[in-house]
């Protein structure tokens, strides 16, 4: 199947593609975003001559690697651009752990670092360390969307080696033959390679891409892909810009806004991966006036297997065609593409060839039929030329001039390419592409495993999940949960296993190679659906007592006739709802100790609880999760807690919420005396994340915190929102803005001697306020003194907690946050708006200020928790009217 058009008539590079658009278009929109004015092509030429020139005097330049860890928006859109125009663009997923960036620094060898000015990326760390300098990127907000600065001075002092003279051959714009991105894919028996794509490869697939969707001026694309990823680089962005249209750069994907954003800037299309497309499904019945008067020209989905009910349902809604496309990092995105009316679109099938030619092979390298299966391969200008320093990669890609793609499938008799199956070991979790070799070697780490494999397990949503199988060291005793927690340590969020499974010997192919292909099957597991993995466990009736009132109260409370000991809670539809209801009975019943909720993490089975309520007393490890109020029918709130760490100070709120309204609350790690507390705010949110999504797997999430727990509470928002997750509503407590405590440069506490009282002093009395001082300095030794009376495990935990807050840096949130002001802090500062101080500039969505009566102390105690319970059951009650009727995705 031939090419779409001869790329020799077209610009071959991005800086003399947009300079066409600038004398051609110069006043037309290149990009929008949410709050900020338009960029023009005019502009959007200017600022990218302006940041070649920039990094030119830096000593980068043409096929120099730089490195970019931005958010998604308008920033990290143009950066692509700029950077590409004068050097090489390698952006990197911010969601990385420092383990990753080292690998990934290094295997660039990156020349620079580009990352957002109070962005707390690992990656700065990462890079100091390598010795590559970083430069602070700032958006200038008062400017059009996407215009920013760079800090130069900064990466000269902290670079300098790096920063050599420029030679004058890399001086200037790149050429066509350039390399303008590079992007790591995975491989399945080695490490993530290098792909290189010059400015023809990208040139060719964007104008491909245009072409299959007829993109004209007046069009405007939606994104909501992660601008690290060759899907939203490459559809979204850059096939706009050669067609001259313009595209939304929103902060990433968030079902709830993704509505808003069609009402505000009227897009005629949007691309996205299935999983994203279903979560807009699942409130489009509240959202029918805006699909009705902001119609879309098409949708388009990339990435992963469209299921074709999904299709269905979003012409249904939509009224508009979606054209499922079929794309790869090698081949700049677009290989082949269902096509727009009247072409036919066929369910099921990713298309026709869509730019190069695509043809099937056998293993010897010969081209076959119409109809008969094999590996689908493709050629043409938009191709990579290969991998990067790999020779051995690169002669199994190639055949005959052919790239391999790994997938396997046909063409039926109208050439539409089917794929029927997955030759690579990739696991493709819902668009995100993993290398298993990375899960294996942070798993390898663990000193009570001796071997592992990382493999795809079948998932209804996602397509495929991540799973391993490891053996372990003679006598370790280490659980799946504690294994899945040293991984996050050390690897995306993404890129956990979600099923563990414990072997004594992992199954090996004919040759004694072990296979991943094929050993989800081998090792008898199911896909990673509720009912399907339900009906496939062998069910095993009680046999004791003890068993028999579990299975008794689990059918009861589940609605379930027939539940076996080895039947799995989660997988029999359980979350923390029902989980609570259970719990509450057991005691009641059976005259046994009271559970807590944490219980069905670590005994998710009747034949495991069973087991622990034989045991007597019981502490499940790292339990932090405590169910307050576990009655009701509403979503549940997670409360967090303050500078003491316990989570009883909620008592009060639940009970003025009312029993429809669940809360469970998170007290602090180490009050038991046998863990160690995190001293980190990202540290403690991430152990409370990964607590609630064990026990409440999906959003929308409903989260606040007191004090300290506020801050927690906004940075578990935003680990949730980077794992894909909805936000139902963040609510701070009285919490203190984070940039007013990090006033300094340092990031540790400061010090604050007798000289420094004495000079507070002596302004508080010229301002007739000292005993204000007076009554502070009290305080603070009263507090000291009295701590050291604690238990040494409590002192620990307060002191962890009083420090977490000077090393944490907060992102931009966003959405909206409820704020809930005690009286006293609101006249401390004059009025509210300087009360809420920096949390104004961080929630792009705004603040919500309500004034609570009582001071920091006892704004959750009687009788002001009353209040503060009847304006946060307003809250709840709109945010959860609004969603009223929403299927959880």
């Amino acid at each position: 199947m031939k090419s779409m058009g001869d790329a020799a008539s077209y610009d071959q590079c991005i800086h003399s593609l947009l300079g066409v658009q600038a004398e051609d278009i110069p006043g037309s929109i290149a990009i929008i975003s949410p709050g900020r004015a338009p960029l023009t092509y005019a502009r959007l030429f200017t600022h990218i001559r302006e940041v070649a020139r920039t990094l030119n005097l830096l000593g980068v330049g043409r096929n120099d690697r730089v490195a970019i860890v931005l958010p998604n928006g308008p920033e990290m859109a143009t950066a692509f651009l700029a950077v590409a125009a004068g050097a090489t663009s390698a952006p990197l997923n911010p969601g990385y752990r420092s383990s990753e960036y080292e690998f990934y620094l290094s295997d660039l060898n990156a020349k620079i670092l580009i990352v957002q000015s109070g962005m707390d990326s690992p990656a700065r760390a990462v890079a100091s360390g390598l010795g590559i300098p970083v430069i602070e990127l700032s958006p200038v907000l008062e400017a059009e969307a996407g215009v920013f600065k760079l800090d130069c001075y900064s990466a000269q002092l902290t670079g300098s080696s790096r920063l050599e003279t420029l030679p004058e051959r890399a001086e200037g714009f790149a050429q066509p033959d350039d390399v303008a991105l590079v992007l790591h894919t995975s491989g399945t028996t080695s490490r993530p390679k290098i792909v290189p794509l010059t400015h023809i490869n990208l040139c060719t697939s964007a104008r491909n891409i245009r072409s299959t969707l007829k993109l004209t001026e007046k069009d405007r694309c939606l994104n909501v892909m992660p601008l690290f990823h060759i899907h939203g680089l490459m559809a979204a962005v850059l096939a706009s810009i050669t067609a001259g249209s313009s595209v939304v750069c929103t902060p990433g994907f968030y079902a709830p806004g993704f509505f808003e954003w069609m009402k505000e800037f009227r897009p005629t299309w949007y691309t996205a991966v299935p999983t994203m497309h279903q979560a807009i499904l699942a409130r489009a019945a509240d959202n029918r006036e805006i699909t009705h008067r902001c119609p879309l020209r098409f949708i388009r989905s990339s990435s992963s297997s469209l299921p074709p009910q999904v299709m269905k349902e979003l012409e249904d809604t939509f009224s508009a065609p979606v054209v499922e496309s079929y794309g790869m990092t090698e081949a700049s995105h677009q290989m082949a593409s269902n096509p727009l009316p009247p072409g036919e679109r066929k369910a099921g099938s990713v298309g026709t060839a869509a730019g190069p030619e695509v043809a099937i092979m056998d293993e010897a390298g010969k081209l076959l039929p119409l109809g008969e299966t094999g590996e689908i391969v493709i050629r043409g200008a938009n191709v990579t030329l290969g991998y990067e320093n790999n020779p051995e990669a690169n002669e199994k890609a190639f055949t005959n001039g052919w790239f391999r793609t790994g997938d396997q499938g046909y063409m039926d008799d109208d050439s539409y390419v089917c794929i029927t199956g997955r030759l690579k070991e990739i696991i493709n979790r819902g668009g995100e592409k993993i290398a298993p070799r990375e899960v294996d070697e942070a798993l390898m780490d663990h000193p009570d495993i001796v071997q592992v494999v990382a493999f795809a397990l079948p998932h209804k949503q996602l397509g495929e999940e991540v799973a391993a199988a490891v053996i372990l060291r003679e006598n370790a005793s280490v659980t799946e949960r504690e294994i899945q927690e040293f991984a996050s340590k050390k690897l995306a969020d993404f890129k956990v296993p979600r099923q563990v499974v414990i072997l004594d010997e992992i199954p090996k192919g004919p040759t004694g190679k072990l296979q991943r292909i094929g050993l989800a099957e081998k090792l008898g597991l199911t896909m990673l659906d509720q009912m399907e993995s339900a009906a496939k466990t062998e069910f095993v009736t009680p046999r004791n007592p003890v068993e028999k009132k579990l299975v008794e109260i689990w059918s009861q409370v589940l609605q379930i006739e027939k539940v076996g000991i080895h039947d799995n809670f989660i997988q029999l539809g359980g979350d923390s709802i029902l989980a609570a209801q259970i719990l509450s009975r057991i005691p009641k019943t059976m005259r046994e100790q009271k559970l807590p909720l944490v219980t069905f993490l670590y005994a998710p089975t009747v034949e495991e609880m069973a087991n622990v309520l034989s045991q007597g007393k019981w502490s499940p490890p790292q339990a932090s999760l405590v169910a307050i109020q576990s009655e009701g029918s509403k979503p549940p709130f997670f409360g967090i807690h303050g500078c003491r760490g316990e989570a009883l100070l909620y008592r009060s709120l639940a009970r003025h919420l009312g029993s429809e309204q669940p809360l469970y609350a998170l007290r602090a790690q180490g009050l038991d005396g046998e863990r160690v507390p995190y001293t980190r705010i990202e540290d403690i949110a991430g152990h409370y994340v990964r607590e609630i999504r064990a026990i409440h797997p999906e959003g929308p999430y409903f989260l606040g915190g007191a004090g300290v727990g506020g801050m927690i509470a906004f940075e578990m928002a935003q680990q949730l929102l980077a794992q894909a997750q909805e936000l139902g509503l963040l609510v701070l407590i009285d919490t203190a803005p984070p940039r007013q405590i990090l006033s300094g440069s340092s990031t540790s506490r400061p010090r604050k001697s007798l000289y420094h009282y004495v000079r507070r002093s002596i302004y508080y009395l010229r301002h007739r306020q000292l005993t204000r001082v007076l009554k502070g300095i009290l305080q603070k030794y009263w507090k000291r003194s009295t701590r050291m009376l604690m238990p040494a495990h409590i002192r620990r935990v307060r002191n962890a907690l009083d420090r977490a807050p000077w090393s944490y840096k907060p992102r931009e949130y966003p959405h909206r946050i409820v704020y809930f002001l005690s009286e006293k802090r609101r006249k401390l500062f004059g009025d509210s708006l300087a009360a809420a101080g920096s949390w104004r500039e961080l929630a792009i969505g705004g603040v919500d200020i309500r004034v609570i009566p009582g001071n920091h102390l006892d704004i959750l105690k009687e009788p002001h928790v009353k209040i503060l319970a009847e304006q946060l059951k307003d809250c709840l009650d709109g945010v959860q009217a609004k969603s009223a009727g929403v299927t959880r995705q």
